[in-house]
């Protein structure tokens, strides 16, 4: 039987978002898993275990620890970092990663919105106090506009197949 070979698709990040995640998993390391061992030891010490509300809860949190530490590690496993403050020459500006676009759905008002990474996803405010929405570049829309340029009208695939205009690229 041939080998299968597992081709792992890259986790995109900003370097902002790396080092936020190489600062989650040292407190986790360092901090929160020795606070949890210290919980569930001194919960253990208190006796029965088999209605110790403490002891359970502690185990609980352990295994919510353990689960962000391997997702974490995961996604650390095949990371690429994206330099998100390489300025492109405006001429020739196409929808990439940590583009800053301003997008039309069909009859909507304009979203601004910003092409990150899958663990990136979130929405802000910006200095006008407008939502900035940080988008995947996996997302229906990341996808439709990934490569287009300003003014340009693609289809997103979603369940109304809507039309998208890409007004502005940043």
């Amino acid at each position: 039987m041939a080998e299968e070979t597992v081709i792992k698709k890259k986790n995109l990040l900003t370097k902002e978002w790396y080092e936020k995640l190489i600062a989650e998993k040292q407190e986790i390391l360092e901090v929160k898993i020795p606070e949890n061992l210290k919980t569930i030891s001194e919960a253990k010490a208190m006796g029965d275990l088999s209605e110790n509300f403490e002891y359970k809860s502690a185990l609980e949190e352990k295994d919510l620890i353990n689960s962000r530490l391997k997702q974490i590690n995961e996604l650390l496993d095949n990371v690429e970092i994206i330099d998100n403050t390489e300025k492109k020459d405006a001429k020739a500006k196409v929808v990439e990663f940590w583009s800053k676009v301003k997008v039309q759905l069909e009859n909507a008002a304009p979203k601004t919105v910003v092409i990150v990474g899958t663990w990136e996803v979130a929405i802000k405010k910006d200095e006008q106090g407008e939502d900035l929405i940080y988008i995947s570049f996996d997302s229906p829309i990341g996808k439709a506009i990934h490569g287009k340029k300003a003014w340009t009208i693609v289809k997103v695939k979603n369940e109304e197949n809507s039309e998208l205009k890409i007004l502005e690229i940043e």
